[in-house]
């Protein structure tokens, strides 16, 4: 009996964004041509906090220099594999500028951000697989999964883009709605913190969320997954991202194949 298809946050939102897309990634199962550079860097950086984090549960308190040392080593070892192909969109900027970027957001972060962090890190990159009742599992990762002194589980996600915005909300705090939905069913807590940790500036949006709040959470992303799932038609939606997107080979909706036609 073929198991029933899962749906991520991410595999929302794509279909929401760009139904073509979507189509190309989640039901032909087309490898997309390309990373975006942007992509890539912010992967380097989380693997590195990522390792922070579990060093330090370890009991290897890291330094600055320790951590850039590993993202630059990480970026240039899985730069120089490029699988899949990694592409500078931007026709002004070059690799070594991400690079250069990733190395400085992460020593902010460790200095602002890390060697003040007095919370209890209860996992990193926590799985979840919970069941909605909509004929589809919806799973996803937690960056890191921490305790405070008073017991209260804070629920943590990394953010390596340009955009911060000025309080806690968009499509990032959705996210992290959908994963308290999954801790109020694994665990029998009352309140959960929600934390956007921004990278770029070192800074964080923090919400409580109640137990009693989540029903309506439940409602709205199994409205948005029952969506995705009943769909027939998957339309392109050009827009100002098409530039980064790897399926632009494929699409009719991309104007050009040149890279950085759109800058």
């Amino acid at each position: 009996m073929a198991q029933p298809e899962t749906f991520s946050f991410s595999r929302v939102t794509t279909f929401e964004q760009c139904p073509r897309r979507y189509r190309y990634r989640y039901l032909d199962g087309v490898r997309e041509a390309f990373q975006s550079i942007e992509a890539f860097m912010g992967q380097q950086v989380h693997a590195t906090v990522e390792w922070l984090y579990n060093q330090r549960l370890a009991g290897h308190e890291h330094a600055v220099e320790a951590a850039v040392e590993r993202y630059c080593s990480e970026f240039d070892k899985a730069h120089s594999a490029n699988k899949p192909a990694v592409r500078v969109i931007r026709a002004d900027m070059a690799s070594e500028h991400y690079r250069r970027s990733g190395a400085e957001m992460l020593a902010d972060f460790h200095r602002r951000r890390f060697l003040g962090d007095r919370l209890e890190t209860v996992a990193m990159e926590r799985h979840f697989v919970v069941d909605l009742g909509v004929g589809a599992p919806f799973q996803g990762f937690i960056d890191r999964l921490a305790r405070d002194r008073d017991g209260t589980l804070h629920i943590i996600d990394f953010k390596t883009g340009a955009r911060v915005p000025a309080r806690f909300e968009g499509k990032e705090a959705d996210q992290l709605d959908a994963y308290a939905l999954a801790m109020f069913t694994y665990t029998d807590a009352d309140e959960l913190v929600l934390v956007l940790e921004y990278l770029r500036t070192a800074t964080a949006h923090t919400k409580k969320i109640r137990r009693d709040q989540i029903d309506e959470v439940k409602r709205r992303l199994s409205a948005r997954i029952a969506a995705a799932r009943s769909a027939t038609v998957f339309p392109p939606i050009p827009g100002s991202l098409c530039a980064w997107c790897g399926f632009n080979d494929l699409c009719e909706a991309y104007p050009s194949r040149r890279v950085g036609a759109h800058h």
